[in-house]
């Protein structure tokens, strides 16, 4: 299914960032990439399911022009990039094409080519590894990941990304 990457979407992830900054997943990538993808994914779908976020995540492409998957219809999507185009530029461009880039969080650990094009145009960066830490319920308050006791609501969980990329940014 090839779509229009141009839909604003709040969370944008560089996908093979993500995985290779993941002990577990980085392994099982070593021998099954699609297995270690679905692994992300899963995680991504199951931090979503009770969050009004939206996410896309970006890995490089299968060849031909950009593809794009709903994971979960208007939450979770999947972006390949075209033949000649990296994840990285892609999701730079995604950015720079977006009305409002300030919206955007991209969570890569990529310091030499998408944060300092995303960040000069006003966008928010965390770190793969905090990204994951987070997903997993790992904060500062909650270093063992436990269930937290009192359940958040949305605009909590954004108000802490929001005060955690202003600290990383």
């Amino acid at each position: 299914m090839t779509t229009s990457v141009d839909t604003p979407q709040k969370i944008v992830v560089d996908g093979y960032n993500v995985i290779y900054a993941d002990d577990a997943l980085r392994r099982t990538a070593a021998g099954d990439i699609e297995g270690s993808r679905i692994k992300l994914l899963s995680m991504l779908a199951a931090y979503l399911s009770n969050k009004d976020l939206r996410m896309t995540v970006v890995f490089d492409g299968r060849g031909g022009l950009t593809d794009a998957e709903a994971v979960i219809p208007g939450k979770l999507q999947v972006v390949y990039s075209a033949r000649y185009q990296s994840a990285d530029d892609l999701i730079v461009s995604m950015i720079r094409s977006s009305p409002n880039p300030r919206s955007h969080i991209v969570v890569t650990s990529d310091r030499a080519h998408i944060r300092p094009a995303v960040a000069e145009i006003g966008c928010s960066v965390i770190e793969s590894k905090d990204f994951l830490d987070r997903i997993r319920g790992k904060t500062p308050e909650n270093p063992g990941g436990e269930e937290e006791k009192k359940p958040r609501g949305d605009a909590d969980d954004m108000d802490y990304w929001l005060k955690r990329f202003e600290k990383g940014s």
